[in-house]
């Protein structure tokens, strides 16, 4: 589970910023499921989602996707030349993991990579083109670390060292629909609707998941079958979507193109669900309810928060512009985002002091009126 992600020079954030799953520093054992980013347009929530879009591809694949010599696809506030930090902590049975870098978009300055059971140790220390661990990570002191702009993780995956894996499956857990240069279009979810459809053709089960959802949502569809058909001009196989409507005691069929945004949004997000659901992993959205009746999003949320449907508590974190799920989710699982003189800075709920925020009362009233935050200046 994810405990705790922060840094500092980062996108819009110049001092810094943490975001926390956690209740309270003497309440580790009550760890959200959900947390919600709430602000104005152009605050910086996108870029809170930007640090985990960070630790999942450059922590696990830097090595791959960057050439020796290729830049750091990452910006400091307002690109200036010093140091962006970044931490995030976990939870793996019952052991915490804590990763920090400091780097530039031209080189890794450190790594440091935390393991606390009992105690916390350094378990890994790299500066630069030098590494020290602990003797389970030793094989890493024999490797090459001239890739500046290559994570250490992904580096020692690359030359085959089992012990990181540990670690490495902690960050591949991620999935998000942000990059470093905003939110990814819904092709680029996974991929496209074609490859969805073979993913939902290949796994009749996820399919069947699918639909009970959409029939959950009451938008009219009673099943959907995958066709699959091969391309007439190359060969290769096709997936497509038929969506299978009752009318009159007939049954009648349309295509994914003849759905509503709001039914392709589901069509396509709904895997990620899925999948973060049965792995426990975490997923990060942003603009979570974009195209999606506001009714629609407790039954999203309701998957999260059901033990039965998350057994393995995977998590998400989102950011949105209805207000409902700030009451729905109360002051320990909100968090509000503001920008300063161009400068980002957030605030959980309950950090808020005084009784202005109180459990017997909903939030919205309060946020509507202004009086905590997060909402446009409009001249």
């Amino acid at each position: 589970m994810l405990l705790e992600f922060g840094g500092e020079n980062f996108y819009s954030f110049k001092e810094g910023f943490e975001v926390s799953f956690v209740k309270s520093k003497s309440d580790k054992d009550n760890i959200a499921n959900i947390i919600a980013l709430k602000g104005a347009n152009a605050s910086g929530k996108t870029n809170v989602l930007k640090a985990l879009s960070f630790f999942k591809l450059f922590v696990t694949d830097s090595f791959s996707y960057l050439k020796p010599d290729e830049d750091i696809n990452i910006f400091s506030f307002f690109n200036n030349s010093k140091p962006i930090l970044l931490y995030i902590i976990f939870l793996k049975d019952n052991i915490e993991y804590r990763y920090e870098i400091e780097l530039t978009n031209q080189k890794i300055i450190s790594e440091k990579i935390y393991k606390k059971d009992k105690r916390e140790v350094l378990i890994i220390d790299r500066d630069e083109s030098r590494v020290k661990t602990t003797k389970e990570y030793q094989e890493l002191e024999s490797i090459n670390l001239n890739r500046k702009n290559a994570s250490i993780i992904s580096i020692a995956k690359q030359y085959g060292i089992k012990e990181i894996d540990r670690v490495y499956n902690l960050f591949s857990n991620i999935i998000t629909n942000v990059n470093s240069f905003g939110k990814k279009d819904n092709r680029d979810m996974f991929l496209n609707v074609d490859d969805i459809s073979k993913y939902y053709f290949e796994n009749p089960n996820y399919l069947s998941f699918i639909v009970n959802l959409l029939k959950r949502a009451d938008i009219g569809i009673s099943n959907i079958e995958i066709i699959k058909n091969k391309n007439r001009e190359d060969g290769t196989l096709i997936y497509y979507p038929i969506f299978k409507y009752n009318i009159d005691d007939t049954d009648s069929f349309l295509t994914y193109y003849d759905q509503s945004s709001g039914t392709q949004s589901l069509y396509l997000q709904l895997l990620y669900y899925i999948v973060v659901l049965e792995n426990g992993s975490i997923l990060a959205l942003d603009e979570f309810d974009i195209n999606l009746h506001p009714d629609l999003l407790p039954m999203l949320l309701d998957m999260f928060e059901d033990k039965e449907l998350n057994p393995k508590s995977a998590q998400l974190i989102l950011t949105t512009h209805n207000y409902d799920i700030m009451d729905r989710l109360g002051k320990y699982k909100t968090i509000l985002v503001n920008k300063d003189d161009n400068e980002s800075f957030l605030y959980r709920l309950d950090e808020i002091g005084g009784d202005i925020i109180r459990n017997d009362r909903p939030i919205s009233p309060i946020y509507n009126a202004n009086k905590i935050g997060g909402k446009p200046k409009i001249k």
